[in-house]
């Protein structure tokens, strides 16, 4: 159940954001259209479930529009979604750092089981557990990863990468198969998202990121420190 869980979306006021925020409506959810430019900075309700970045009407804009959400600070921890015709989907950007992306135009069964996803992700995963590796610590209640103590900040679909390799230490995956587990078996890209968001992970944590390693010709595998 979403229990009118609040959902932002960036676009602008008018069609087609207007009634993707309306198809939002229907399925019990509690969307807030927030028109662009600058529109996440304005955000002061509580933490959404999803921000919906409508790139159907912000195409020119979506860089910056991303950017946006990923600073603000009642937005950066939320799932960021790229709403897309279908037809420009092998084009997207992934250095834009969406979560996730719904393709244009959609059913609205297949909305809903988008959302469900998420949600499930971020409520079905939690516990109370502290996973630690050497000087790296992810904390599963509170969504908070560090490196010697010092916070580092992941979008959802990075902590969730992160959280999957260190939950099975050492065991090689494939890029189908770290696809499949984390972005979910209906995901609709391909498997160089794994590779950007495997660099930008090891990126940002630093020191720690020799601890996702290549295997070469196979995928990825994440070795703690003995």
């Amino acid at each position: 159940m979403n229990r009118g869980l609040a959902v932002v979306v960036i676009g602008q006021d008018r069609e087609p954001t207007a009634q993707l925020a309306e198809d939002l409506r229907r399925l019990g959810y509690r969307p807030s259209l927030l028109r662009w430019p600058a529109a996440a900075l304005e955000w002061d309700g509580p933490r959404p479930l999803a921000v919906l970045i409508d790139l159907r009407v912000l195409s020119a804009h979506a860089r910056t529009a991303c950017q946006a959400a990923r600073t603000a600070p009642l937005l950066r921890r939320s799932a960021l979604v790229a709403v897309i015709p279908e037809a420009e989907a092998p084009r997207l950007d992934l250095s834009l750092g969406v979560d996730d992306l719904i393709l244009w135009p959609y059913r609205l069964s297949e909305l809903a089981a988008r959302l469900r996803l998420i949600q499930w992700r971020v409520e079905g995963g939690a516990s109370t557990q502290v996973l630690r590796a050497g000087k790296l610590a992810l904390n599963q209640s509170t969504y908070e990863v560090s490196v010697d103590g010092v916070p580092v900040e992941l979008t959802l679909r990075e902590y969730e990468l992160l959280l999957f390799l260190m939950q099975n230490p050492r065991r090689v995956f494939s890029r189908a198969d770290l696809l499949d587990q984390v972005w979910g078996q209906d995901y609709y890209g391909g498997t160089r998202t794994v590779d950007v968001h495997i660099r930008r992970l090891r990126a940002k944590i630093g020191a720690a990121g020799d601890l996702i390693q290549t295997v070469r010709g196979v995928g990825y595998r994440f070795v703690p420190p003995d």
